[in-house]
């Protein structure tokens, strides 16, 4: 094409422009030497697409890599821990039934309803006088009894798996690198896991259920129980207000000076038992805490009248409202009596087996059955209160307890935090 314009006659542009033929050659060959350059370029480029393409180093060190689950914390503290149970467990009523029951030497009886009721420890008293008014002498006081009775009710787990993966859970067994913890040990079989989360579980509803259980009560963790909660919510029991602290405790040292001393214990909700610590403070001009109260230096529990608290989650609060209830309790008038402990015995568990017709199942299913019986019981509501409505700490309203609900009211062992 350049050859073309210095050929062609009209040529008068080009002398215009003062170009010459050698100036046109040496273009030429500029543009030659980069078409040669282009095309080495593109030649290279596919060369190093094509080695990376089909070379690269050996696949050792990623094949065959598990994940290391050795390194692990719960996500929270357990919440398996119930002091207030503890207590019940160990009262002088308890261990008087319990004692009785063990013995064989405790009365049963199955009523028209269908249900087993036992017959509470009976309080006896001398009747009132016999008016001997004009005569010369009195009569002596004749002896009553007083007793009654509480409703049995049966606590029940389940644990159900096909025969097949029951066979081979027997043979699988937890290594070094697996989530070992609390519920997975190290060289156990994933069967022994198994058998040992059956019990745990069975022992936390069962402590639930031991305190929370009414008979008419059915939730993801209650079923029909009678529980301390129906021996407090009975009418007979006193309910004082207890909006202002001290003046609900003054009603309550009334009672407790018109009945007697006793074994009392005050039982709530942690942040309930914060809520009075509050206000349990010296006065301002003499230097005392308020008439009836003590305080360790030390650990900063309190008591009043001598008697301490229990703090457990399981008493009733209102987290939203900032109040709870405190349960006044006498171990002399409330107790439990179980059939066997909260993780049953061997002679209190069941395996049962049924037909399928799934053969990569084993044509079967297994199934494990633990079983409790029992109920919380009370002798003498006079010597029980509840003061309801107590005020938490200021502390705990607003936003301060956000996102703490699973811990503060929980409903399962070790909760897990929303969103994780």
């Amino acid at each position: 094409m350049l050859d073309l314009l210095f050929t062609n006659p009209d040529n008068t542009l080009l002398e215009k422009m003062a170009v010459t033929p050698g100036m046109v050659e040496r273009l030429s060959s500029n543009i030659e030497d980069l078409t040669s350059f282009s095309r080495a370029y593109i030649d290279y480029e596919k060369a190093r697409q094509n080695l990376a393409a089909n070379a690269s180093k050996s696949n050792v060190g990623t094949v065959g890599i598990g994940t290391d689950y050795s390194d692990n914390s719960p996500a929270n503290p357990f919440q398996n821990v119930f002091p207030l149970v503890s207590w019940l467990m160990n009262t002088p009523a308890s261990r008087k039934m319990q004692g009785a029951m063990n013995r064989g030497a405790w009365s049963v009886t199955k009523k028209e309803d269908g249900k087993f009721y036992i017959q509470l420890p009976f309080t006896y008293g001398t009747t009132e006088p016999k008016s001997t008014q004009g005569e010369c002498c009195w009569v002596p006081l004749d002896l009553a009894k007083c007793g009654s009775n509480a409703p049995l009710a049966l606590l029940c787990l389940k644990s159900c798996e096909p025969i097949m993966d029951s066979l081979v859970n027997e043979t699988r067994k937890i290594k070094a690198n697996d989530m070992v913890c609390y519920f997975q040990r190290e060289g156990e079989t994933i069967k022994e896991a198994q058998k040992r989360m059956d019990l745990i579980s069975m022992a936390y509803f069962t402590a639930i259920n031991v305190i929370l259980g009414t008979m008419a009560t059915g939730t993801a963790t209650l079923k029909p129980f009678h529980g301390l909660l129906e021996v407090m919510e009975d009418k007979a029991v006193i309910k004082i207000v207890g909006t202002n602290v001290l003046s609900a405790f003054d009603s309550v040292g009334l009672r407790l000076a018109a009945l007697g001393d006793g074994d009392y214990k005050f039982a709530c909700h942690p942040l309930v038992l914060e809520g009075i610590k509050s206000v349990i403070v010296p006065g301002k001009f003499n230097g005392e805490y308020p008439d009836g109260w003590t305080r360790n230096k030390e650990t900063g529990e309190v008591a009043y009248k001598g008697h301490g608290f229990i703090a457990d989650k399981l008493v009733p609060c209102d987290i939203t409202k900032g109040t709870g209830d405190v349960w006044v309790l006498e171990g002399n008038t409330v107790g439990l009596v179980m059939g066997t402990t909260f993780q049953p015995s061997e002679k209190f568990q069941r395996h049962t087996f049924g037909a399928t017709d799934t053969p990569s199942e084993g044509c079967g299913t297994q199934c494990d059955y633990y079983y409790n019986f029992g109920c919380a019981f009370g002798t003498d509501a006079n010597r029980l209160m509840v003061i309801q409505g107590i005020p938490m700490s200021a502390a705990t309203l607003g936003d301060t307890l956000n996102g703490l609900d699973l811990v503060l009211k929980p409903t399962t062992i070790v909760p897990i935090n929303i969103g994780e």
